[in-house]
């Protein structure tokens, strides 16, 4: 699934973006949903898991992540979402067997404003390719410093 127009990959208001697909429960096998998807994950974690060495607190949740961070240098959303949308766009009955599961299925945006105006762009097919997986797409939108 691609946009109908260019990406812009410099994007002049933004100064960072990447985007991820999050798929997360408390009885989650993430090797299950490699397997489900036919998608190897860019990260996963197990409910139990220490968070990190030098803390004692365990994730609650098991977790399966598409992530565009560290693979994608552009600063339109555009080109992350579609990335995304490559490689689970046709996976619908996958993604209805996760939901009757009782999984949480989203994907999420962060994209830093250089200077606090302008915003991402979506495109028609993104929007369709998410709403036909039944995937909410949220945002996490940070500004830049600011003189």
């Amino acid at each position: 699934m691609r946009t109908s127009q260019p990406y812009d990959e410099r994007y002049a208001t933004c100064s960072y973006t990447h985007a991820w697909l999050r798929i997360m429960g408390e009885s989650l096998d993430p090797d299950e949903v490699t397997c489900l998807l036919e998608v190897t994950p860019t990260e996963i974690q197990r409910s139990g898991e220490r968070l990190s060495p030098e803390t004692d607190n365990v994730h609650q949740y098991s977790g399966w992540f598409l992530s565009t961070k560290g693979v994608l240098t552009s600063l339109d959303a555009r080109h992350h979402l579609d990335w995304i949308l490559e490689r689970v766009g046709d996976k619908h009955r996958e993604f209805a067997a996760l939901r009757d599961r009782g999984y949480l299925l989203d994907a999420c945006c962060r994209w830093d404003s250089k200077s606090g105006e302008g915003g991402p762009t979506l495109s028609p097919l993104q929007m369709l390719g998410f709403a036909q997986l039944g995937i909410e797409l949220w945002f996490d939108i940070y500004f830049d410093d600011r003189d």
